[in-house]
């Protein structure tokens, strides 16, 4: 059978990454002698006619998307459209949403054939490979009704698996948006947070890859091109006999690169950071939700105040920078919370950013929210981005959730410097970032594929940045400056044909 995965837009505020289980869907597949082709429609425009061509084109018998909550509705409707063009493909999605209302959405979506749960590289080797419904573990589908099978065992041995299939992304593309590379060192996490479905997913049993094969991946990664890797774990610093594994092997290797991860203030030290530090890591993300210790304690995060500050300064001591995640609207929260958390956020002084609690399927905070005060106020899907309040507390209101937001962002325009014209510079991912880089710009309206054949006289660089010109609100010199970049980097390339030029991501 030939496979056709498709990656689907969903709004980002952060830079987009690689999904990872579509990386290592592909890389199965390839492995075991199946064609796959992977479109990806996050940093390019979506449109009908674009999947059209692609099924017409590729003509696959099985065509997979993957979703988290937010963007399950436009991954359904990829999927409707799907059958519409082709009714005897074999249409299947997953994804934590998925994975925890199976029923629901083959009772919503009855364009879709499949649902697959939890992990799944050995699901797909499995029905590309032909064998009947009723014999693979970890999936839903519909035979008189709604039907799942036997729960499918996690994958114990994780150096099993092949390398993900970067070469299928469009790489280019995710280059100029200055998106880091992303990278597993292992699956699971130990932690019950009522707000998250991590450890249901990965398993509470953590699972690890061998630092040889990690540093392996990572090498990949610098070769295709990402100047930053960024560690996917749920929480890389748990096990720090691994930790250190890893971070040898990058310095045995003499590999200079910047690279990320998630944390918990808790399982951190300073010989850990140190070494960290060493090894390149420059940038740490912590988990803190809430500047209030009971609202810590109900939704069983399990860490203090106090203890939240120590992880703080032993990663700035470190000289390792520090981003702090907030989830505002949990259980408990009020708008003396929220002016707690607010002031906590801002007294440690580091990086931090704010989201709205989205009681997600599968999240204790969803199946138990009346047991925790949480009045759930839509089941539109399309609202869970966790930048909207979509609950409410005995204490708070959507409205108090909005204020609070507004604060904080108009803090943000207010300590930003705002750049003068043509001062963007791609280069400068954090800057750019912030402003929205001309990049996205680019991709998401499919500008470059868009100008047309330009006539091939003089240089052929300047006459793609005038077209631009006439089509987007940038300034000459902006647009100069980052075509420039990305033909030095060979992101952009022209092929000639018949005296006129046609521009193309490589």
């Amino acid at each position: 059978m030939k496979t056709l995965l498709i990656n689907p837009p969903y709004p980002f505020l952060e830079f987009p990454i690689m999904p990872m289980g579509l990386l290592y869907l592909a890389a199965v597949l390839e492995r075991n002698g199946y064609e796959v082709q992977v479109l990806d429609l996050l940093v390019s425009r979506y449109t009908k006619d674009k999947v059209k061509r692609r099924l017409e084109e590729y003509q696959p018998d099985v065509v997979g998307v993957t979703a988290v909550t937010m963007n399950y509705p436009t991954a359904s409707g990829i999927l409707k459209y799907c059958k519409s063009v082709d009714p005897d493909a074999i249409t299947l999605i997953g994804g934590p949403h998925v994975t925890f209302a199976p029923v629901d959405t083959l009772n919503e979506a009855p364009w879709i054939d499949i649902v697959v749960m939890g992990e799944g590289e050995q699901t797909m080797l499995d029905i590309v490979s032909g064998k009947k419904l009723e014999y693979i573990d970890g999936i839903a589908f519909r035979s008189d009704g709604a039907r799942l099978t036997t729960d499918r065992s996690l994958i114990e041995n994780l150096d099993e698996l092949p390398l993900p299939a970067r070469h299928l992304f469009p790489l280019s593309r995710y280059r100029a948006l200055a998106s880091h590379g992303s990278v597993i060192t292992g699956r699971g996490c130990p932690f019950n947070c009522i707000f998250c479905v991590g450890s249901k997913m990965g398993g509470r049993r953590m699972r690890y890859r061998d630092p040889k094969l990690v540093v392996d991946d990572i090498e990949q990664c610098l070769a295709y091109g990402f100047e930053e890797v960024n560690l996917e774990d749920d929480l890389f610093t748990i096990n720090h006999r691994h930790l250190h594994a890893i971070c040898d092997e990058i310095i045995a290797r003499d590999l200079r690169f910047n690279w990320s991860v998630f944390a918990r203030v808790d399982t951190v030290n300073p010989e850990v950071l140190q070494k960290m530090q060493k090894a390149g890591c420059n940038w740490l993300s912590y988990g803190i939700e809430s500047g209030n210790q009971q609202i810590l304690d109900t939704v069983k995060k399990k860490i203090t105040l106090e203890k939240i500050r120590e992880g703080v300064k032993m990663a700035k001591d470190a000289g390792i920078n520090v981003l702090a995640s907030f989830i505002l609207g949990l259980p408990g929260e009020t708008k003396e919370t929220l002016l707690q958390t607010m002031q906590f956020a801002q007294e440690l002084d580091i990086y931090y950013g704010f989201h709205v609690l989205a009681p997600f399927p599968g999240t204790e905070v969803r199946e138990k929210a009346e047991e925790y005060g949480i009045e759930i106020l839509t089941n539109d899907w399309a609202k869970y981005d966790a930048n909207r309040p979509v609950t409410q507390t005995d204490g708070t209101r959507p409205e108090d959730i909005t204020v609070a937001l507004h604060k904080y962002y108009r803090g943000l325009r207010l300590t930003t410097d705002k750049p003068e014209e043509g001062e963007l510079d791609q280069a400068e991912p954090a800057r750019a970032g912030r402003h929205g880089p001309l990049a996205w710009v680019l991709l998401q309206g499919d500008v470059i594929e868009n100008v047309g054949r330009i006539e091939h006289k003089g240089d052929p660089v300047e006459a793609l940045v005038d077209r631009i010109a006439k089509i987007i609100p940038y300034s000459h010199k902006q647009i100069s400056d980052n075509i420039k970049g990305w033909v030095e980097r060979g992101l952009l390339k022209y092929d000639l044909d018949g005296g006129e030029l046609a521009w193309r991501w490589s």
